[in-house]
């Protein structure tokens, strides 16, 4: 049980501080420069970035559990034909 809620506050943990860093890039003014490259985009880019991996991940999982579902009642049901 340990292991799941430290897994579950990882993922809300990226998912705030992707969007954390997306505001942030949002409200940062373009003029600022972090090393010649805007670091208004480059915090937008990081954000966002985050925050699509959260989502394929989230997408991912709940397709794969879905399949599962499906696997497990069609086995059952098979069963229940014979």
């Amino acid at each position: 049980m340990a292991e799941t809620l430290t897994v579950l506050s990882q993922r809300d943990e990226a998912f705030w501080i992707g969007l954390a860093l997306f505001v942030l890039g949002l409200i940062t003014p373009d003029t600022l420069l972090l090393g010649g490259v805007g670091l208004a985009r480059t915090l937008i880019f990081i954000g966002g970035g985050i925050l699509l991996t959260r989502l394929f991940v989230g997408m991912f999982r709940i397709l794969k559990t879905t399949v599962q579902a499906g696997v497990i009642g069609y086995r059952q049901g098979k069963r229940m034909d014979k």
